[in-house]
C-alpha cells in the first residue's frame, strides 16, 4: 500500500511537471485544454440532473403502466406521443416555462437546457422499465403472492430487481441519448434570439458552425475521454453488478462480484484526519436529519390515510392541468385550421414518406449487424471484455459530434460512385443509423443475457447447435428486446430527422426533403409556428400508427409467447 501511494505520489510530480512545462512551451493550449475540461465538468452536471429526474420518471411511469392495466390503455399511448415529439417540438415548453418565466435568466436557461436533454432521456427507459415487469415470470408472480408480498414490498423485491438489468443497459442508451442532443440542447434558437450555455455541445456546434476542424476535433477528444471515465468507473461495474439479478435457477452458476468503491480506490490516499473532522462538522446535521425524518414517520404512522390524500389531490391537480392544456390546444388548432396553410405544408405527406424510407433503410442495417454481435457479446464472455467497452464508447460519441466524417465520408463517396445520390441523402441515412443501432444493440445484448443457464444447459444437452439454437432458443429469447428496442430505435430515429435531414457545417448546407428539414425550416430563422404543430402532429400520427398496428401487436404476442419461466 505505501508503495502504491509511493508511486501515485510520484506519478503526481510528473504531472505537475508537465503540466508547468506545457505552460512554458504552450499556453494557449494548456487554456484550451483547461477551458474545454471545464465545459465537460458542465455538459456532465446537466446531463447527471437531467438523468436522474428520468431515472425517477421512468420507474415511477413504467411500474405504473406495467402494473394498472386501466392506466396502461392511457399512459403507453402518452409515452409514445412523448416519444414521437422531437427535441425541436419541446422547444415552445422550455420557452415558455422555463425561459420567459425566469425573464431570460441563466437560471432559466439552465432548466431549459436540462428539461431539453431529460427528454432525450427518459421515454427509452420507461419502456425498458415496462418491458421488465411484463415479462416477470408467472411463477414468480405466484411466489410473491403467496408470500402476501404487496405494495412497497413487492416493488422492493420483485419489481424494482425485475427492471434493473434492462435499467442498466437502457440508462446507456439514455446517456448516448443525451450525448447526441446535446448540441441542440446547449445552443437552440427561437424568436430570432440564440440562447447558450457553456458546455461541451454549445462549444461543438460552434466549431461545427465555423468550420473549425481543430476545436471540433479537441471537443471530441474531450467528450470520449469523458464517456470512456464514466464506463470505466460507473457502467461497467453497474453492468457487472446487474448480472447478480438475473432470473436464473441453474445450479452452480458464479454469481459476479463487484468490487466494493473501498477496494477499487485503494490506491488514493485516504486523509484520516479531514475525514475525521468533516464528521465532526456533519454530525449536528445528520443527528437533525434523523430527529426530522423520526417526526415524519411518527406524524404518517398517526395519520396513515394522508399519502392517500394526497395521492387524490395530486391526481386532481394533473387532471386539471390535463384539462386546461387539452382544451387549450384544442382551441389554438381550430384556430390554424380556420387560417390558411403555410406554403410548405403542401411538401407534409412527400416529406413523411422520403423520411420513412431513409428510418427504414437504416433501421435494416442495424437489424443487420446487430442482431449477429449481440449473440457474440452475450454468449461469450471474452468476447464481451474486448468488444464491449469499444462498442459503449462508440454509442456514447453521439453523431452530432461526428458530423464532420460523416459529412466528408458522403461527400467521398457520392464523388466515387455517383449512383449513391447526393452526399446529403447518405449523411442523413447514416446519422439516423447511429442514432437508431445501439438501442437495438443494448436491448438485444441484455436480452441474450437473461437467456436462464438452466435454458442454455437444456439446449446443450439436448444437442442444439447452430441454426437450430437458434431458431429454438436465441430468437425467441431475444424477441421482446428485439421489439423494445425496435420501438425505441424509431423513436430515436424520428427524432434523429431534424439532424439528419438539415446539416449545416462549414458554412454548408446539406439538406434533403424530409420531416426533419421541415422541422429546421419551422423554427430556423424566422419560427412558423403553424408549420412547426403540423409537421409534429404528422410524425406523431404516424409514429402512434406503427405503434398501435404493428409494435404493440408484435409485442404482446412476445409477451405471451416467448415469456421465459424460470
Amino acid at each position: 500500500m505505501r508503495g502504491t501511494r509511493r508511486w501515485l505520489r510520484l506519478l503526481a510530480g510528473i504531472l505537475v511537471l508537465a503540466g508547468l512545462g506545457a505552460l512554458i512551451v504552450d499556453p494557449q493550449g494548456v487554456v484550451t485544454a483547461a477551458q474545454l475540461t471545464l465545459l465537460a465538468a458542465f455538459s456532465t452536471a446537466r446531463m447527471v440532473v437531467a438523468y436522474l429526474v428520468a431515472l425517477v420518471f421512468a420507474i415511477g411511469y413504467g411500474y405504473a403502466a406495467a402494473t394498472r392495466r386501466k392506466a396502461a390503455v392511457f399512459l403507453l399511448p402518452l409515452l409514445d406521443i412523448l416519444q414521437s415529439i422531437p427535441i425541436l417540438g419541446f422547444f415552445p415548453a422550455a420557452l415558455i416555462f422555463f425561459v420567459a418565466t425566469f425573464h431570460g435568466h441563466p437560471v432559466g436557461i439552465e432548466f431549459a437546457v436540462v428539461f431539453l436533454i431529460f427528454t432525450s432521456m427518459a421515454w427509452n427507459m420507461a419502456f425498458g422499465v415496462y418491458e421488465s415487469l411484463t415479462t416477470i415470470p408467472q411463477d414468480l408472480e405466484a411466489a410473491a403472492a403467496a408470500f402476501g408480498l404487496r405494495g412497497w414490498l413487492r416493488f422492493r423485491y420483485l419489481s424494482f430487481p425485475a427492471a434493473i438489468t434492462k435499467l442498466i443497459y437502457n440508462s446507456v442508451l439514455s446517456w448516448t441519448n443525451g450525448w447526441f442532443f446535446l448540441v441542440a440542447s446547449e445552443v437552440f434558437s427561437a424568436g430570432g434570439t440564440e440562447f447558450q450555455r457553456p458546455g461541451l455541445g454549445a462549444y461543438i456546434a460552434v466549431a461545427g458552425r465555423n468550420g473549425d476542424a481543430t476545436a471540433i476535433l479537441g471537443g471530441i477528444g474531450v467528450l470520449a475521454a469523458v464517456v470512456l471515465a464514466l464506463d470505466i468507473f460507473l457502467w461497467r461495474p453497474l453492468s457487472v453488478w446487474s448480472e447478480r439479478f438475473r432470473m436464473d435457477v441453474a445450479a452452480g452458476r458464479e454469481i459476479p462480484r463487484v468490487a466494493s468503491p473501498y477496494e477499487r480506490f485503494r490506491w488514493i490516499p485516504r486523509f484520516p484526519r479531514a475525514r475525521r473532522q468533516a464528521a465532526v462538522w456533519l454530525r449536528p446535521v445528520v443527528a437533525g436529519y434523523h430527529r426530522l425524518s423520526g417526526r415524519l414517520e411518527r406524524v404518517y404512522a398517526a395519520h396513515p390515510k394522508v399519502l392517500i390524500e394526497i395521492r387524490r389531490i395530486d391526481l386532481a391537480m394533473f387532471l386539471v392541468v390535463f384539462v386546461i392544456v387539452v382544451s387549450t390546444g384544442l382551441l389554438g388548432l381550430g384556430r390554424m385550421f380556420l387560417r390558411p396553410l403555410p406554403v410548405d405544408a403542401q411538401f407534409l405527406p412527400s416529406a413523411t414518406a422520403l423520411s420513412f424510407v431513409r428510418l427504414l433503410v437504416a433501421y435494416g442495417i442495424a437489424v443487420a449487424w446487430t442482431i449477429p454481435v449481440a449473440v457474440l457479446l452475450g454468449e461469450s464472455q471474452r468476447a464481451s471484455r474486448l468488444l464491449a467497452p469499444v462498442l459503449e464508447l462508440f454509442a456514447s460519441l453521439p453523431a452530432t459530434a461526428l458530423l464532420p466524417v460523416i459529412v466528408g465520408f458522403s461527400v467521398f463517396v457520392a464523388a466515387s460512385f455517383g449512383r449513391f445520390g447526393q452526399p446529403a441523402q447518405l449523411a442523413a441515412i447514416l446519422v439516423a443509423l447511429f442514432s437508431m443501432q445501439w438501442y437495438l444493440l443494448f436491448n438485444l445484448i441484455a436480452g441474450v443475457r437473461a437467456i436462464p443457464e438452466d435454458l442454455r444447459q437444456a439446449a446443450r444437452s439436448f444437442g442444439l447447435r447452430g441454426r437450430t439454437y437458434w431458431k429454438r432458443v436465441l430468437l425467441p429469447a431475444i424477441t421482446p428486446s428485439l421489439l423494445t428496442g425496435s420501438i425505441t430505435a424509431w423513436g430515436a430515429g424520428w427524432n434523429a430527422l431534424i439532424v439528419s435531414e438539415y446539416i449545416q457545417y462549414a458554412g454548408q448546407v446539406f439538406e434533403v426533403l424530409g420531416l426533419g428539414s421541415l422541422l429546421n425550416h419551422a423554427v430556423y430563422p424566422t419560427p412558423d409556428n403553424d408549420l412547426l404543430i403540423l409537421t409534429i402532429m404528422t410524425m406523431i400520427v404516424v409514429v402512434l400508427a406503427m405503434n398501435k398496428l404493428l409494435w404493440r401487436p408484435l409485442t404482446r404476442r412476445a409477451t405471451l409467447r416467448y415469456r421465459l419461466e424460470v
